[in-house]
């Protein structure tokens, strides 16, 4: 029986922040490792991705996502496992 170990977890999240802070926001997404901006609004919502290789990885950037300066709510869209 082969038994693969490694996988990569994606999710999809909408966040939405103060509109007055978005442009403070936007570039904190990207130091958060695994985290893409795909779309915004100019009312503060915001779609990313997060890609992770664990359930825990996943949680802390969720985390970090919602520790951000005007951050108002993040929200898990989506969550897929996938193997390697």
């Amino acid at each position: 029986m082969n038994t693969l170990t490694e996988s990569i977890h994606i999710s999809g999240l909408v966040v939405h922040c103060h509109k007055e802070a978005q442009p403070e926001v936007v570039p904190a997404l990207a130091q958060i490792s695994g985290c893409e901006l795909h779309s915004q609004t100019e009312d503060g919502k915001l779609v990313v991705t997060l890609e992770s290789d664990s359930q825990q990885s996943t949680n802390a950037a969720i985390e970090a996502i919602g520790a951000i300066a005007g951050v108002i709510n993040t929200g898990l869209a989506y969550h897929r496992v996938e193997q390697l």
